[in-house]
């Protein structure tokens, strides 16, 4: 196959095995391959907290939450209103509070809420993470409790067991004053990986308005936006609807807004701050092409005394240049994405052998890892540039070479 003059020399070049050519190829080669392995694997695994943010927090958490200050008398005409508003993909009523779950001598407190299992599908997707054998949702009149899986865990309950709620609420007695409590029967737990599995749990609505006693004031809705990025305008189209009835809205950015925000832009940053690593690579590349133009003085002088033009020079040398940066940024690749793959499926197995959670105090409680191709292309097409940026100056320094002066020492 036909292949042109600069090619051929600049491949040759590439494959020598002259020991020190070789040996400054490698560093050369292998300097790109650890920043580019670094990168991806950074960028990697901001885009796995960003992805379960979306998934987990966004997807478990209502988008908008409506207050009442006022009394709801007729709250599924409410939710027909709310419903139609642009934006809105779901909306659903349920009952909070704040509570105390006791199990022997061990006491969590919790955020307890209430909701209609069938309703509150088109606000959460709280069921895809309730986890376990046999495990359903809490049943109307069934007194039955849904717990994140670090409040099971630090009960020591599973599935089937029993507890008691204790509520800030009072009850009077012949005997005294004592604070209301309930029986409840664990029928699942809720493994969101994240700190929410840290501090709720899950009642139906109607058990929930009864131990709670809730009032028309006790109750909330709920609601999904289409896109949770847009839940702030959604927040405000709500909040003109339902303007003069009492209601406050709030968005989940007021809670998770600056989380979200500082995970998108700790994600460029980190981008920009690595790529100088890329750079530096990139540098250790000049240096070495350098050293390589200098051990082939002989053979350029002689290209040159038969005729050939500097751009063959200085295309051979560009295409040593490129062999070298596309083979250690395939490389890189390689290894980042390996790399990755490892610390994921690793990261449990470290904590069960140190026998504690790492980023138990996190929002996002694992190690998650998601490779985006716009990501890794955006990195390799960053470092294939620096990579090509550092040929030019070597190559063009190669071509001003004086055949005359390199062959009178030869």
């Amino acid at each position: 196959m036909f292949r042109p003059l600069a090619v051929n020399i600049g491949v040759r070049y590439a494959r020598s095995r002259r020991g020190f050519i070789t040996f400054v190829s490698v560093l050369a080669l292998g300097g790109l391959a650890v920043s580019v392995a670094i990168l991806v694997f950074v960028q990697a695994v901001v885009a796995g907290f960003e992805r379960e943010m979306n998934e987990r927090i966004l997807g478990v958490v209502p988008h908008i939450r409506l207050a009442s200050f006022e009394p709801i008398h007729d709250s599924s005409g409410l939710l027909d209103t709310i419903r139609g508003i642009e934006g809105v993909s779901g909306a659903a009523e349920v009952v909070q509070g704040r509570g105390l779950l006791v199990k022997a001598d061990r006491v969590v407190g919790v955020n307890l809420i209430g909701f209609d299992p069938v309703a509150y599908s088109e606000v959460s997707s709280l069921g895809e993470y309730v986890v376990g054998r046999a495990v359903r949702m809490p049943s109307a009149a069934g007194f039955e409790i849904l717990l994140g899986e670090q409040v099971a865990d630090r009960l020591g309950v599973v599935a089937g067991d029993e507890l008691t709620v204790v509520l800030p609420a009072t009850t009077v007695t012949p005997v005294g004053v004592f604070p209301r409590q309930k029986k409840l029967r664990v029928v699942g737990v809720v493994d969101t990986g994240s700190q929410l599995d840290r501090m709720s749990a899950y009642l139906n609505r109607e058990d929930a308005a009864k131990l709670m006693r809730a009032g028309v004031l006790d109750r909330e809705f709920h609601v999904r936006a289409e896109n949770a990025l847009d839940a702030q305008t959604v927040r405000t189209r709500i909040a003109g609807a339902l303007a003069g009835q009492g209601f406050r809205a709030i968005s989940w950015t007021a809670a998770f807004g600056n989380l979200y925000a500082a995970i998108r832009y700790t994600k460029n940053m980190l981008f920009l701050l690595l790529s100088l690593l890329v750079a530096v690579a990139a540098f250790n590349l000049v240096s070495g092409l350098v050293m390589i133009v200098n051990e082939r003085r002989g053979d350029v002088a002689i290209l040159r005394t038969m005729g050939s033009r500097s751009c063959v020079v200085v295309g051979a040398f560009l295409v040593v240049g490129t062999v070298i940066a596309v083979v250690g940024i395939g490389l890189g690749v390689g290894i980042g994405i390996g790399l990755g793959i490892v610390a994921e499926a690793g990261f449990p197995w470290l904590e069960d052998l140190l026998g504690t959670r790492l980023m138990g105090e996190y929002l996002i409680t694992a190690l998650p890892v998601e490779y985006a191709v716009a990501d890794v292309a955006r990195v390799a097409g960053t470092a294939f540039a620096l990579g090509l940026a550092a040929t030019l100056f070597p190559a063009w320094r190669a071509s001003r070479l004086n055949p005359a002066e390199v062959l009178q020492h030869e």
